[in-house]
């Protein structure tokens, strides 16, 4: 067969690979000429760090942790104001901390998400959304923490949820750099406590953080328990980190859930994404491990949360099991094959025909754009612009709604996609 043509303009993009830039900052700008806020420590100076528009409420705390072999100083930047009086705490570089600040200091994206307030009496009920709307911030709220036999407290749609709504959206209470979790199982340095320590005395709403589980036992600080038993991994600035987002890190695990959870920098928010219709009653979980692990693989990887999975999938009987699980080696199989130089183009069709089947019978939506975008740049690498397009088009759309729309691999792909648009465009005006 003929060499496939180069895919030149097609560069690989993936999560959170953009370098982060400097946002505008909403509510203060810093400068006139846009520049970035100022990093500031605890030996910045008084004058410096007042003038420096910041909206750090407490001085900064901070230590240079030897133990971890980073020779740089880590500090706990705290905000009061944030998420309308419910607070955050950042444990991080100075230089982290000044890239945040655009996102800590607008007011706009919680407010527009305060429904969620009203769950912990954060709000006056009834609270309407705006006047003669007859629509309660209670009422718009889609969902019920309650508790559920064997799994604790959870949360249960009390409305029907369509496929693609966002559920719930939640703002951290802490974020914390991962040079402080080096192993699961392990302590970090010893510093860390002393940090973990200062970010929960300076938290605004300390119950929102302390109300939510433990799993590590009494030798883990408690603030690091809670962080390694309920935090998500983000990236910020370019750094590895975990944020703890307490309305979210209700929602139960399940591996084959109906939810799923998009982080979005600008804000520092996450929200759970309906991965399909949710009926009223039925409870909304999400995955705590990556979509779409075989049996052995999740038991191993939940191991890090000491319990055992009961959800649907894990409680089917052992043959449904095993079907699953050879669908889901079979997804690694059929794409090893499309990469393939020898596959031929019918059978790279037939192909992904079968890929496409084994998504929708397993439940994957949300790795859909993951999935396109692999289909987008293998179809162009055959020289077939057009199906490249579509892929494009239903990759963008699918991760648009499941993961950052300004994050690196959606910027990437609405390049690659913008491109191949162009090449259509110029064929077409060609022939023409």
């Amino acid at each position: 067969m003929a060499a496939r043509p180069s895919t030149v303009g097609l560069q690989p993009q993936h999560l959170g690979s953009a370098v982060t830039q400097c946002p505008r900052n909403v509510v203060h700008p810093t400068s006139l000429s846009g520049s970035c806020p100022v990093a500031v420590d605890d030996e910045t100076d008084d004058a410096v760090r007042a003038n420096a528009n910041t909206p750090w409420t407490h001085p900064p705390y901070c230590v240079v942790p030897k133990a971890s072999g980073s020779d740089g100083k880590f500090c706990v930047f705290s905000a009061s104001g944030f998420n309308l009086g419910s607070g955050i705490s950042i444990i991080a570089t100075p230089d982290t901390a000044a890239s945040l600040v655009a996102a800590v200091q607008n007011p706009q994206p919680a407010w527009h998400a305060r429904h969620h307030l009203a769950q912990r009496d954060r709000l006056p009920e009834p609270e309407q959304d705006h006047p003669g709307s007859g629509s309660t911030d209670k009422q718009r709220r889609p969902y019920a923490i309650v508790s559920i036999p064997g799994r604790g407290r959870g949360a249960v749609a009390t409305r029907r949820i369509a496929q693609f709504e966002t559920i719930m959206t939640s703002f951290p209470a802490v974020v914390a750099d991962n040079v402080f979790f080096p192993e699961e199982d392990g302590g970090g340095p010893a510093e860390g406590r002393w940090l973990f320590q200062r970010a929960l005395d300076q938290l605004a709403d300390r119950q929102r953080f302390l109300g939510l589980a433990r799993s590590k036992g009494p030798h883990v600080h408690a603030v690091e328990d809670v962080l390694r038993t309920n935090a998500f991994g983000i990236t910020v600035n370019g750094r590895d980190a975990k944020g703890l987002y307490p309305e979210i890190a209700r929602l139960n695990h399940a591996c084959d859930p109906n939810a799923y959870g998009r982080f979005t920098k600008t804000d520092l928010a996450l929200s759970a994404v309906a991965t399909r219709d949710i009926v009223p009653g039925e409870e909304i979980t999400i995955s705590y491990l990556p979509l779409g692990m075989p049996t052995a693989y999740r038991a191993r990887g939940l191991a890090n949360w000491n319990f055992n999975c009961t959800c649907t999938l894990c409680s089917s009987p052992a043959a449904a099991r095993a079907a699953s699980d050879r669908r889901r080696e079979r997804l690694v199989d059929i794409l090893q094959a499309m990469y393939d130089e020898a596959t031929e183009y019918g059978a790279l069709v037939e192909l992904t025909r079968e890929f496409v089947d084994v998504v929708r019978t397993e439940r994957l939506d949300a790795k859909v754009g993951e999935y396109f975008h692999a289909f987008m740049r293998i179809y162009h690498s055959f020289g077939d612009v057009e199906s490249a397009f579509r892929y494009g088009q239903t990759a963008l759309w699918y991760a648009e709604t499941f993961a950052d729309p300004e994050g690196g691999f959606c910027a990437g792909l609405r390049q690659d996609v913008r491109l191949l648009g162009q090449v259509l465009k110029e064929r077409g005006s060609a022939e023409a």
